[in-house]
């Protein structure tokens, strides 16, 4: 079978759904597919992988970019038996359709019902509701909140706004789409019916492919954040909190990844608070020694972050919001606390709970929670029931 993907980027570039596309795409291409990858991002054509990879011309703005070499782009639809979109890219959906294609839909974020992702109104701080109609400026907010200049925001904001609802209708031309976790696809199906003129395509729920992570015990028990200055990840309840734990913790510390105009703060180092930009993969597994417990305070309905997977497969503590797909993900695993998003006294409770706890215990739980999250998810069947959806369409 002849898959064409489109496509963002591609792991090691971007975040959840290249990580999850590669992962995918190289279980295809072992199991005898032949696969094609059209990126967006010109960084992927610098690395290497065991299928085709390959970055069309394009024009525009972020993700409303338009492909200009339609006969090249024709040709490979032609040579695809499906079509597979992975949160981009939107625009080519009809393109492929008069081609005769089946199309498959991955989402991996609130995008495109949502412009910038979230389905967080940043003007009522809360989760958006279908009748909301505040795009404009929630996304000013966002963009602004993020550190965007101001004509990338007005750019963005106009766009999004116009655009970007087009998008939404196109999925109604999908013949599948493919969502990450039931509470994602409850809350992007109720507002994608809002928009659609049509039925909703056929829906399945297939959790992510992990990606393999080797155990090392921790040889410190500090606090490990990996989301970044980003207000939807809750850096700021994170400091918040960490300003009342660290008065009964004096002898522990935070360390903090990706903080932008943060990193090396020297007021912060005061509080035992390290903050980096952005680490290479050498340096990140060096800080795992240093970790023994993960902290996850995003304040969005996350689909199904690999931040709250991977610090699992780390074999650590884990205290994370109660949002999104996490709860299906965590399940029952014995070293997981889940606090309430924006919680800061819930997350001070529970940074005393591990900050307190005797070194070994950490351990014990941290690989307990190891061995449930590699119970959990099974790559193979991920695999199995992706392809399934593909045969579905082609029939």
């Amino acid at each position: 079978m002849n898959v064409l993907i489109f496509s963002a980027s591609l792991w090691p570039y971007g975040s959840g759904g290249e990580l999850a596309t590669y992962l995918y795409a190289t279980s295809l291409r072992i199991r005898g597919f032949e696969i094609t990858v059209i990126v967006r991002d010109c960084n992927v054509l610098s690395k290497s992988y065991n299928f085709r990879v390959v970055r069309l011309p394009y024009v525009g703005f972020g993700k409303h970019s338009f492909c200009i070499s339609k006969k090249l782009l024709k040709k490979f639809v032609k040579w695809a038996d499906i079509v597979y979109f992975v949160s981009a890219l939107w625009a080519l959906i009809p393109l492929v359709r008069r081609l005769g294609k089946p199309v498959v839909v991955h989402l991996h974020s609130y995008d495109p019902v949502c412009p910038v992702g979230s389905l967080y109104n940043f003007v009522t701080a809360s989760i958006c509701s279908p009748g909301d109609r505040i795009c404009s400026r929630c996304t000013w907010l966002y963009e602004r909140s993020h550190g965007q200049n101001f004509m990338h925001s007005v750019g963005s904001m106009a766009l999004n706004s116009s655009i970007g609802q087009y998008f939404t209708k196109l999925l109604g031309y999908a013949d599948a789409l493919i969502f990450v976790s039931h509470a994602h696809r409850d809350l992007f199906v109720r507002h994608l019916r809002a928009v659609l003129d049509s039925s909703v395509p056929k829906s399945y729920v297939i959790y992510n492919p992990i990606p393999e992570v080797k155990y090392n015990e921790p040889r410190e028990m500090n606090v490990g954040y990996f989301g970044g200055l980003s207000p939807l990840k809750g850096y700021h309840v994170v400091l918040r909190a960490w300003v009342r734990a660290f008065r009964r913790h004096r002898d522990r510390n935070l360390f903090m990844t990706k903080m932008g105009k943060l990193a090396g703060s020297g007021v912060l180092r005061r509080m035992n608070v390290f903050t980096y930009e952005r680490l290479g993969l050498s340096e990140i597994e060096r800080l795992w020694f240093r970790i023994g417990v993960v902290v996850f305070p995003s304040i969005w309905q996350e689909p199904l972050p690999y931040a709250v997977i991977e610090s699992l497969l780390h074999g650590r503590l884990l205290i994370t919001s109660r949002v999104g797909g996490v709860p299906e993900i965590v399940g029952n695993a014995p070293g997981v606390k889940l606090i309430p998003p924006n919680d800061v006294d819930s997350l001070v409770d529970a940074l005393d709970w591990a900050l307190s706890m005797d070194p070994r215990d950490v351990v014990e739980l941290g690989f307990k929670n190891r061995e449930y999250i590699l119970r959990r998810f099974d790559n193979e069947r991920s695999v199995r029931e992706l392809i399934k959806v593909f045969e579905k369409v082609i029939k």
